[in-house]
């Protein structure tokens, strides 16, 4: 339960945070067997739990998690709850099942254990999102990040290290550090003004992040190791020392690849429609490694399930010019942002799994863009790998988003001297 001392937890239970609910309602679902077949960002754009291979269950333990944080559950309330709904799913306990290689194998499913990590933990990461988000959307006002370490018995000595340290709010640092970073782990970041950095020392992640592999597992039915990415920060500081931090295996992600921080991406662009260096600005933060992951795991996470959930991705946003020629054919938009959506991924027109990650690049490197006035919809040309495309952009009640892909060959039954060349 909440105490005075744990204010995190304080705030998740004392109202509905809505931004929290928000993250956890945006997830799509995926099914996994171990927990290291969803890592890091994949986390950020799908909900999965080890070991339930029903859709249907998978969505009831979700919406439970949902409703929690809707009534301000504790873990024990939760557990009351789902526990029946597991058990009449026959998802309790050990069993012999089937495992993804067709072979019978023993497994540990549900236990007040298990339900104690997947409450805190999806409880944490949603939390945790909704503060990111509403602390990005406040990065004009306060663009200094701090990180506060909770106080705690059996406390990490690399966390209690970094209290009191502010970044930028954009240092690389906060894309795979932002709390939490472990398991169990209760810290947080608080926005701060630039008068309140005035004299303070600000950390600076640029150049000094390193990338490295390592064992994080053996993998429960072949036996064979399991490897995974982690990064690891050290960091020089005024007095000569170095500050290290790197976050868990799986815990290399951040929120900003959730799809929370596709709406504040929306926003801004909404906010910059008649700003040409305002729009660029967008264009460049989705083009960030950051928001490529974000997409790659869309991608990933669609082609997994190989269903339509409804999700969407961003992939790019329409510039002045192709504004202005929407505007003066008076068609009004919700945002400029071009979406991808998960049907457009499992039909996509020839495109292999790797062109569908690039396209965000595609659209931005673009030849030149047509308008159709007829169809209503805009045309990008583009070269990838050694190839011409086009893809056409529909304008569907005021939503931008990819309609189709098509090669130069199909493109000549259009003629495009015929169309008004927009840029």
């Amino acid at each position: 339960m909440p105490t005075p001392q744990r204010p995190e937890l304080n705030a998740l239970f004392d109202r509905p945070p809505a931004e929290a609910i928000e993250y956890l309602e945006s997830k799509g679902h995926k099914i996994g067997w171990d927990w290291h077949q969803t890592l890091d960002d994949a986390h950020s754009r799908a909900f999965t739990v080890a070991k339930v291979a029903k859709l249907d269950l998978l969505q009831d333990i979700r919406q439970s998690l949902v409703s929690a944080l809707e009534r301000g559950q504790s873990l024990d309330q939760w557990k009351a709850e789902i526990t029946p709904i597991l058990q009449q799913n026959g998802w309790w306990g050990k069993k012999s099942v089937i495992n993804p290689e067709g072979q019978e194998q023993e497994v540990q499913l549900g236990s007040p254990r298990r339900l104690r990590t997947i409450y805190h933990t999806n409880m944490r990461s949603a939390y945790s999102a909704g503060r990111y988000k509403a602390m990005l959307e406040a990065s004009d006002t306060h663009p200094f990040w701090e990180y506060r370490h909770v106080t705690m018995i059996n406390y990490r000595e690399e966390h209690k290290s970094w209290n009191g340290r502010l970044l930028r709010a954009d240092d690389p640092f906060w894309f795979y550090a932002y709390p939490p970073s472990k398991f169990g782990c209760n810290c947080r970041v608080i926005a701060r003004s630039a008068r309140y950095a005035e004299g303070k020392e600000v950390l600076s992640s640029e150049g000094y992040q390193t990338q490295y592999t390592e064992k994080i597992g053996v993998d429960s039915f072949t036996g064979a190791d399991v490897y995974g990415t982690r990064q690891r920060f050290d960091i020089p500081t005024q007095d000569g020392s170095t500050i290290s931090f790197s976050p868990a295996a799986g815990f290399n992600n951040s929120p900003a690849t959730s799809y929370a921080i596709d709406q504040v991406l929306a926003d801004r662009a909404r906010k910059y429609m008649g700003d040409t260096e305002g729009l660029r600005q967008v264009q460049q933060m989705m083009l960030a490694p950051v928001r490529q992951r974000a997409h790659q795991a869309f991608i990933d996470n669609t082609l997994s399930m190989g269903i339509v959930q409804n999700k969407v991705s961003t992939v790019g946003v329409l510039q002045a010019d192709e504004l202005s020629v929407l505007t003066q054919n008076k068609i009004n938009l919700e945002s400029p942002v071009i979406l991808m959506r998960d049907s457009f991924a499992l039909d996509p027109f020839g495109l292999s799994q790797s062109d569908l990650i690039d396209l965000p690049q595609f659209l931005a490197q673009a030849k030149a863009v047509f308008w159709d006035a007829q169809l209503k919809q805009l045309i990008y040309r583009s070269v990838h790998n050694g190839s011409t495309s086009y893809v056409l952009i529909s304008l569907e009640n005021g939503v931008v988003h990819l309609h189709s892909v098509v090669d130069t060959a199909t493109m000549t039954s259009i003629k495009l001297s015929a169309l008004e060349q927009v840029r």
